[in-house]
């Protein structure tokens, strides 16, 4: 009987514009990255069902130096709301910072 470890998430207020979310999941990393990187993937699962947020727009280029804008809308609020920023490091199957 194999014993499973849960994923495992850490968050950090690293300065007034940084704030680094960590986290550990227990999958294949090919399985990973791609939840990760293609937007019809992370559409299904990176908003909590249970908050009542809505991705509206998910566009993501995932490479080392690539963009990505995700505009969530939520019915409390009257307008959606953008979050974008840049890769760093992107190491197909691997990681991305």
């Amino acid at each position: 009987m194999s014993k499973r470890q849960d994923s495992r998430t850490t968050a950090e207020r690293k300065s007034e514009r940084e704030f680094v979310v960590t986290r550990t999941v227990n999958g294949p990393a090919r399985i990973v990255f791609e939840a990760w990187s293609k937007p019809e993937l992370f559409r299904r699962w990176w908003t909590p069902k249970s908050f009542g947020m809505t991705i509206v727009s998910c566009e993501m280029d995932v490479r080392t130096g690539g963009t990505y804008r995700l505009m969530i809308s939520h019915p409390s609020v009257e307008q959606p709301m953008t979050f974008f920023g840049h890769y760093l490091d992107v190491v197909p199957n691997a990681r991305i910072v």
